[in-house]
């Protein structure tokens, strides 16, 4: 099986921020205000939604190449099913077209799952960096910092939303390409079908 290796997603999450994390002693967080702490509250809750859209996102990328790890056994055994059956042999060829049909749809959709991580990555770390802007504003609030610190975090999260949004572009472009190669594929099983009156040969398994 192919493994789950993303280093272009690790480099997404370790050179993200350009400003370094803010930090807010217990006691200071408690002294806050409590609209004060229910805003950073807040903030780490998207923090943790768009971790769980990450993993989320990894499963489904998973599920993929796991479809693809099946689809050569699947077809090894309608070949040897159809090689057993009277007049089976000459319904092969047919049936392979249908295969690299599909397999030309999982790459498709493992195209876009791909981007699916990167863009879920990279909504994780603008979520970070909007958690980071409301502790600055803290810590602004209650002395720590000068106002002028703020600048740098709004800039952050201004660079990492045009991140999100031209990731998002891309798999859009991607998602079409999909559909397109679904398409010929639910063609390719319909022109077999057709062709050979053949249902039992692993082809509509999805």
């Amino acid at each position: 099986m192919t493994s789950l290796r993303w280093p272009a997603v690790l480099l997404l999450l370790l050179g993200a921020c350009g400003t370094s994390a803010p930090s807010l002693s217990r006691n200071e967080r408690d002294r806050l205000p409590r609209d004060a702490r229910q805003e950073i509250f807040d903030a780490e809750n998207d923090v943790i939604i768009a971790r769980n859209r990450q993993d989320e996102a990894m499963d489904r990328l998973r599920a993929v190449r796991e479809a693809m790890d099946q689809l050569d056994e699947r077809q090894d055994r309608s070949e040897k099913r159809l090689s057993s059956t009277p007049g089976g042999s000459s319904r092969i060829s047919a049936l392979r077209k249908v295969t690299r049909a599909e397999q030309d749809y999982l790459d498709a959709r493992q195209d876009v799952a791909k981007t699916e991580v990167e863009v879920a990555a990279q909504e994780t770390i603008t979520a970070r960096a909007r958690l980071d802007l409301v502790k600055q504003r803290q810590l602004v609030r209650i002395g720590k910092e000068p106002l002028a610190s703020l600048k740098d975090f709004e800039k952050a999260i201004e660079v990492e939303e045009a991140k999100v949004k031209e990731k998002r572009a891309s798999s859009l472009d991607l998602r079409s390409k999909a559909q397109a190669s679904l398409d010929a594929w639910k063609a390719a099983q319909e022109a077999y079908a057709d062709q050979t009156r053949d249902f039992d040969s692993g082809v509509w398994i999805e």
